[in-house]
């Protein structure tokens, strides 16, 4: 497995099917929570009621939306794809699986699933699976996606 490398900038033809690359971690914190929560209108009470998520929530304590874990998934998928993706195409599959908490911290592996061409030189297509898991290596989110990225004219 290839781990994350800020600097690298790679086109569609860096990447091999098969191919596994682990991203950086982050640490979500309160702070997360509270500006995700602003944003996004979400007020669930497990997600903002400390006293309801700890007595009456099935997790002990506050959870993170799984949007929240889907963006800080996103943007370690666009830290390992780098510079050079042109566009999101879709997501598929997308699966809550671990309730993540305020001080979890998180990490990624993207495999690389399927590299093609497209008919427009200079593009390419790749289909990735990204798994994010926990600091105890629990998977909290899992997902398909499909971007569009440049790709060597040969």
């Amino acid at each position: 497995m290839k781990d994350w490398d800020p600097e690298y900038q790679p086109v569609l033809q860096n990447f091999r099917v098969g191919q596994t690359i682990r991203s950086y971690s982050r640490t979500v914190t309160e702070s997360d929570l509270v500006a995700f929560i602003g944003f996004t209108g979400m007020r669930m009470p497990i997600f903002i009621d400390r006293e309801y998520a700890e007595q009456q929530g099935p997790y002990g304590a506050r959870i993170c939306p799984g949007f929240l874990t889907a963006s800080v998934a996103g943007g370690m998928l666009e830290s390992i794809l780098g510079r050079n993706v042109l566009a999101g195409l879709g997501m598929d599959e997308l699966r809550f699986l671990t309730p993540v908490k305020i001080g979890d911290t998180l990490h990624a592996i993207v495999e690389i699933l399927e590299s093609r061409l497209t008919r427009e030189p200079g593009r390419g297509v790749l289909r990735v699976r990204i798994r994010t898991l926990n600091q105890r290596g629990d998977t909290a989110l899992e997902f398909l996606a499909s971007v569009l990225i440049k790709a060597d004219a040969d």
